[in-house]
This record gives structure tokens, C-alpha cells and sequence, in this order.
């Protein structure tokens, strides 16, 4: 179904979904009508779901970023973890189910060491968990 320009136009919309059709264009060596037939099919299709930003959450004062495995200690405890996830949902960025032991993956950000330890505590009383903090992005 893709081809390698649409491959090329995913990746340069995937790293500035802002960027103009006719500087796209000239990067995947198209015209702009044709990149933009090949968005709106990749649209159509199903392909490109939504167009999102990046924020910077240190900027925001967000600056203890970690991911979190977690595992309900056992079902009656369902309830009350997802109280907590909604109640801490400005921190929490993502909230995924996995595969493994601990079929659950926090990533959030919190605004200081203070808030993140009053989350594990609560997290604690509903959850076993194991916190992966992140000390650098790889771009």
C-alpha cells in the first residue's frame, strides 16, 4: 500500500506536521497537488490518525519526567487506580496497557520531586510498581 515517497512524506510530517505542502513537496521531489493527494490518502486510509505537538514539559515546570511499570496488586484494586490516574492526570502524559509482569506503563511528568513521591505513595496503596526515571532525551 506504501510506497517509499509516501514513507518519506510520513517521516517529514511526523517531525513538523506544520511544515507547507510546497516545501514537503520539494523535499520528496513531487509537486505540491501530488503531496497533497498522497496526504489525503494516507488521511482517507487511516494512515496519519491526527496531527499533535511536541510540548517541551520541562518548560511547563515540569521537570521530573519517568515512566512507571505498574500491576494492580489484584482486581478489587481496579477502582482505585484509576481513580488516582485520573486524579494525577495533568502529570500523566501516557497511559498504556503492555506485555509482561506489569501490564501497565505510566509516562508522566511531574513538577517536583515532592509531587512524584506523593503519587508513588498513593500508586503504593493500589499497585506494585517500578519507576525507570528518565535522565536525558536521545533525539
Amino acid at each position: 500500500m506504501l510506497d517509499q515517497t509516501d514513507i518519506l512524506i510520513l517521516k517529514e510530517l511526523t517531525h513538523n506536521c506544520r511544515i507547507k505542502v510546497n516545501h514537503l513537496a520539494a523535499r520528496v521531489h513531487l509537486t505540491a497537488p501530488a503531496v497533497t493527494a498522497r496526504i489525503n490518502r494516507l488521511e482517507d486510509a487511516g494512515v496519519i490518525k491526527r496531527y499533535t505537538i511536541e510540548v517541551d514539559t520541562e518548560k511547563l515546570g515540569y521537570d521530573r519526567q519517568i515512566f512507571i511499570r505498574t500491576a494492580m496488586k489484584d482486581a478489587a484494586q481496579r477502582a482505585g487506580y484509576r481513580a488516582l490516574i485520573h486524579r494525577y492526570r495533568n502529570a500523566i502524559r501516557h497511559h498504556y496497557r503492555v506485555s509482561g509482569d506489569m501490564p501497565y506503563l505510566i509516562e508522566g511528568a511531574f513538577r517536583s520531586r515532592a509531587e512524584l513521591n506523593d503519587f508513588l505513595l498513593a500508586l503504593g496503596n493500589v499497585a506494585t510498581y517500578k519507576v525507570i526515571d528518565v535522565i536525558d532525551e536521545l533525539i
